[in-house]
């Protein structure tokens, strides 16, 4: 019999596909076999809604591991982390005999086809699982995993700020049973497996937070009532603010401002700018609180150092205002007032040189006013009366003639108009329609007001430096209370 070579092709590709399916068929179908010999003997041992009777030591076994950081809100007191956590226990129900099916050690099934552990995390706002909805069954060890996810957890957390920004937080994240009390179950460490701390192998770091290790695990016991007591697992997670980024935006500024404020009694009153530099720097500072109020909670358990400092720091600004106010009014009394002997000895002491200034002259020659014409006038002013009380019209003549041929006429004529070219206050005096006696008179007062306006000058930049080394004393006192 002749066959064509199409023929043969056909033949032998159908012979070598029976050949090989053959064996395929068989194993599928051994499979098949061998799991619905296992899921037969599991669901006829373990039970669906209660604990086994056999759990080891009647114990369940929780395993955490640690992702990510996600959040700090420290204003609203959550901590957001990712972390893996299963929960798994020990059952002989859980065993099969590996050799008789065929070396199969591992069965996945749906969500709640055995009993779980009701572990949930305690104090936990909100809870968003990424969940491998299995649960998978260890035939060769008899561990049944009964929960096993990814979850995105808020934890409620009590932060203390008071050290902002080089504060430490620790967070416990507490996960335990939500009804089941140690009656039915308890919480233990796996022996075969001591997690102690938690593993860290895929955490990924935070920008602004760094995470303390090592990260202990613990357990301890709460009770409802003191009727049910329960066993809970706490992940014990540290925290430790970068302050970098605070103390180069924040903290830096302030403390310039605030160095700053010690310039306000450097300033000269003529400048006109010394209330309003003052002013400026106290805005500053007030506008700080609203910031640091912004990022912090409104705790006053835990009140920060740092609003504290600046509180402190608003009030001596508000002090430094009064008292630049009440420098510039002393430097502006001019000759209304007249100063004491007692402060005038005082400022013309070598007490001014405790100050770095030198003391005080006690009189000061008002400009165009040489000593030969002072001593001229004052001559003058002692004779005048005499003359003009008990002499006739004719002496008082001759002493005038006396006075305009001696050229002391003439200097007065140029102190009063340079007197009159610098007040804006006075009245122009008309030389000519002066008596002797009103000059007399007019030049001594412009003299005397001078001399009075400089000391009151003089003494209001004594108190502009006492207000400084004050200033001083109290900046150095504020930044020792608060930052040592």
């Amino acid at each position: 019999m002749q066959i064509s070579t199409t023929a043969a092709v056909v033949l032998l590709t159908t012979h070598l596909s029976l050949f090989w399916t053959l064996p395929e068929d068989d194993e599928s179908t051994n499979g098949v076999q061998h799991e619905n010999a296992i899921m037969s003997q599991l669901q006829a041992r373990l039970p669906k809604y209660m604990q086994p009777d056999d759990l080891r030591n009647g114990s369940v076994h929780v395993f955490l591991d640690l992702y990510q950081i996600s959040a700090v809100n420290e204003k609203d007191g959550i901590l957001t982390v990712k972390l893996w956590f299963y929960n798994y226990y020990y059952s002989q129900s859980a065993h099969w005999n590996v050799t008789e099916h065929g070396g199969r050690t591992l069965v996945i099934v749906p969500a709640d086809t055995f009993w779980r552990a009701d572990i949930v995390p305690l104090d936990a706002i909100d809870v968003k699982y990424q969940m491998f909805d299995r649960q998978t069954v260890h035939g060769n060890y008899g561990i049944v995993v009964g929960w096993s996810s990814v979850a995105t957890v808020q934890f409620s957390c009590s932060f203390d700020v008071s050290r902002f920004p080089s504060d430490t937080q620790s967070c416990p994240l507490q996960f335990g049973p939500w009804a089941s009390s140690d009656v039915h179950y308890h919480l233990r460490p796996d022996p075969d497996i001591l997690q102690n701390e938690a593993d860290l192998t895929y955490y990924k770091e935070h920008e602004e937070w760094e995470l303390l290790r090592p990260v202990s695990i613990y357990y301890k016991q709460r009770s409802w009532r003191n009727r049910f007591n329960y066993t809970d697992i706490v992940l014990d997670v540290n925290l430790k603010r970068r302050s970098l980024f605070y103390s180069v935006i924040f903290i830096l500024p302030n403390l310039l401002i605030y160095a700053l404020s010690s310039v306000t009694f450097l300033l000269p009153v003529e400048s006109g700018e010394k209330v309003s530099f003052v002013i400026t720097l106290l805005l500053a500072a007030v506008v700080s609180f609203g910031t640091i109020s912004s990022i912090l909670p409104a705790s006053s358990k835990s009140f920060p150092i740092v609003a504290s400092f600046l509180g402190a720091v608003v009030s001596q600004m508000t002090l430094d205002t009064f008292l630049t106010a009440i420098v510039i009014n002393i430097h502006y009394i001019g000759g209304r007032s007249k100063m004491g002997c007692r402060l005038r000895r005082i400022i013309s002491s070598k007490v001014m040189y405790g100050f770095w200034m030198k003391p005080c002259p006690m009189e000061r020659s008002f400009p165009g006013i040489t000593p030969e014409l002072k001593a001229a006038l004052e001559e003058t002013e002692k004779t005048l009366p005499s003359e003009v009380e008990g002499g006739s019209e004719s002496s008082s003549g001759r002493s005038m003639k006396k006075f305009y041929k001696s050229g002391v006429w003439d200097q007065v004529g140029v102190v009063l108009a340079e007197s009159e070219a610098e007040s804006k206050s006075k009245e122009k005096a008309n030389l000519k329609e002066m008596t002797m006696c009103q000059v007399v008179e007019q030049i001594l007062y412009l003299e005397s007001e001078q001399n009075m306006e400089f000391l009151w000058i003089f003494f209001s930049k004594v108190v502009d430096r006492f207000f400084l080394y004050c200033h001083l004393i109290m900046t150095i006192a504020i930044l020792l209370h608060f930052f040592t």
